[in-house]
Parts: structure tokens; sequence; C-alpha cells
């Protein structure tokens, strides 16, 4: 579908202090007591009009920031979809009202982003949902060329930026317990990476050469993720996916990447996400200005760290979708800590699934736009999306 004049250049300008203040560690998702005065409009700083899709009665819709898009509470996640029984999902995710799939060419290999590719085509459901994926590779193609700045140093300056990546690592404290949570094997792997990145753009500058291969790598991959899920746009990008190192943002490459392809119509809007210190990368998200929205790690664990920053980015309009909510509490393989368990029981005592209570208390939060779920069954659909438009009182312990 072409897209409509105007629709694709969503800008902010909007600039913020870095704010590392903590809220308290109440049950409740909200904050309390702010100091943070809302920032208003920047000078072309554009609010869309309410941009509905799916809608239906029994499914409760929230806007994604100065983008209009309306958004179900609960959208379709799609990490685990490895072949078209997953199809299922996305039908009895539309029965529903659910409008909203996220998805990134590094699930399944690339499969997820076929099934929704073959589901459109089947269909012809493209206009009827937004769709959302990622530049999932940005980050790993930056180390590649990294490291033939690393192959060219001797083994004790490759040695002295390995301990002074640690040595950063430590002193931000990035990966403090209470702080830093993970949700998947290997997860923490990416601040090593993401932090030699830095000190290598900072020690050695940035080669010239690397522009345009970035650029021209990022471009491909989109173009690829096109062709895999059959449509000429996406409603919403992701670059960086998974990004851990705040000064990773400032890269100019990923500003005008996303600022040509909007301009090509082929990305409406623009956004990041982020499971490593996601307070710091959400701040400096917010400080550009360039993003108009971020999926981040959220949940009853972490949630005390993150609420200044997740109402500082409804503030600047940004969209915000909540991720990991279920899996700080129910995570096949992984053991759980009982005490986030018990937090959640005791801030929603009702009889209800573990999963469902999990996105009931995120939803309280109305800085939030929607929480994305991984559902393998229209069961769970079912069960996820009697979560949504409810209002209720959350115990504190």
């Amino acid at each position: 579908m072409p897209l409509m004049a105007g629709k694709g250049n969503s800008r902010r300008t909007f600039v913020k202090s870095a704010v590392t203040a903590s809220v308290g560690l109440g049950v409740a998702p909200v904050v309390v007591g702010s100091e943070k005065k809302s920032k208003g409009q920047a000078a072309n700083r554009v609010v869309h009009p309410p941009e509905w899709r799916n809608r239906q009665s029994g499914m409760a819709y929230r806007r994604f920031g100065d983008s209009g898009m309306m958004v179900s509470e609960i959208v379709m996640g799609t990490t685990p979809w490895k072949d078209d029984s997953y199809t299922r999902i996305i039908e009895a995710s539309v029965e529903k009202g659910i409008n909203y799939i996220d998805t990134a060419p590094a699930y399944s290999r690339g499969e997820a982003e076929r099934i929704i590719g073959r589901y459109f085509k089947t269909t012809g459901n493209r206009d009827r949902l937004f769709l959302s994926t990622k530049i999932s590779f940005y980050d790993e193609f930056v180390h590649g060329l990294v490291k033939d700045v690393l192959n060219g140093l001797t083994a004790k300056k490759k040695s002295d930026l390995d301990k002074r990546a640690g040595e950063m690592i430590e002193e931000r404290g990035v990966l403090k317990p209470g702080y830093h949570f993970n949700y998947f094997n290997g997860q923490e792997n990416k601040f090593k990476m993401g932090y030699i990145n830095h000190l290598v753009f900072k020690e050695y500058g940035v080669q010239k050469e690397w522009k345009a291969k970035i650029k021209a790598r990022m471009h491909e991959l989109v173009e690829n993720s096109l062709t895999a899920l059959n449509t000429d746009y996406l409603d919403v990008l992701h670059c960086p996916h998974g990004v851990a190192v705040p000064e990773m943002l400032e890269d100019e490459n990923i500003r005008e990447v996303l600022s040509e392809l909007k301009k090509k119509g082929t990305v409406r809007f623009s956004a990041l996400s982020m499971h490593n210190d996601v307070s710091a990368n959400l701040d400096k998200a917010i400080e550009l200005g360039h993003y108009d929205g971020a999926m981040v790690a959220y949940n009853i664990g972490n949630h005390a760290s993150l609420e200044r920053s997740i109402l500082d980015a409804k503030e600047a309009g940004m969209g915000i979708v909540a991720m990991k909510v279920a899996r700080a509490v129910s995570s096949p393989g992984r053991e759980i800590p009982q005490w986030r368990i018990q937090k959640l029981n005791d801030a929603i005592p009702e009889s209800m699934s573990i999963h469902s209570k999990a996105y009931l208390w995120a939803l309280q939060n109305p800085n939030i736009s929607c929480c994305v779920s991984e559902m393998p069954t229209a069961e769970a659909v079912a069960d996820n999306a009697a979560a949504t438009g409810r209002k209720v009182s959350l115990g504190i312990v």
C-alpha cells in the first residue's frame, strides 16, 4: 500500500537531561511525586490524528505516542514462530481485536517474518494490522567492522580495551541485581560487545569507509524484511534491536537511515528495543529526539528503575511497548525467584493465570501503550485479551 503524504515524517527535536534518580520500590506501576515537568511540543513535533485498525468492541486500545496509531493493549509477539501453524495465532488475535504484530528477522532465523508474509499474501489483511520489525543485525555488523581494527592491534592494546570495557560495565552497575534481569541465555553478552564497539569508536574514530558500508547493510536488511513480510512499508522499524550501550545510539548512521526510510515511505515510525540497561538507553533515546517509540523490558521485577524514564518518554511523544512482562514470573526452563511471583500475587490477589495477571498489572500504568505477548495457543490469546480494558486497585506490600 502506498503511504499517504506526510505519514512517515514525524520527528521531534526535544532534548532532555539524563535522569538517574530512582523511584520507590512500591508495587504499583506508576510514578509518584515526579519533579519533571511536561516538556511540551518541540517546534517540529507532529502529533498525528488517531488511526484505527481492526477496531472491535471487546478490545481496549491506546495511543502509540504521537504516531496516532491506536494499538490494542495486547499485541502479538513472534519470537518462537517457526512454521505456518502459528498462523492460527494471528487469526485468533485478529478475532479478539488485536491489531499489531511485532517481529524481527532474528526470530527463528527469519521464519517468523516469512510466516507473516505468507499470511498477508493469503488473506490480504496487511492494512488491517500495524506491523513492526527490526534491523536485528546492526550491532553485529558494526562489531564485524570493529574487529578489523582489533585485528590490527597488539595483544596488549586489545587486552587493555577488554579491561576498560569490563571496568565501565562495573562502574555503571548495569549488571547490578535488581536492575539487570536475564530473560534469555547469553543476553548479558551484548554488554561486552557493545562497550568494545564504543571504546574503539572513541579511541580510533569511525573509519570513513565504514559509513557507506553500514548504511548500505542497514538498507539491505530492511529490504530483506519487506520481501519476507510481503509488504512495501512498515508501520514501525526498530534500530538497534536490543541496544546495550547508550552511546552507541549516537551513531549518525541510525538517524540518517531511519530518516531516509521515512522519506521514501518505506517506514512510517522509528523505534528501538532494549533488554539491558533499560533506563539509561531509554533516557538516551529521549534525549536524541528522533525516535517515535521504544520497546522496553518492563515487569513486576524491574519497574522501579524505569517508571520516571517511561513517563518522560510519553511526555516526549514516544509510544512504549512493554516486553518481558510475563517472562519475569514465568519462563520455561529458567528458575524464577519466588519473590517476584509473590509480589505480583500481592499486587493482584485475584485468581487468574500468572501470564494474564502480569499483563493486567503492567496495563495499570497509563504511560505504556501496550504489552507484547508470545501467545502459543488460541486459548492463550483469549486469556491475555481478558486482561485488557480493566482498571484494578493494586495491593501494596
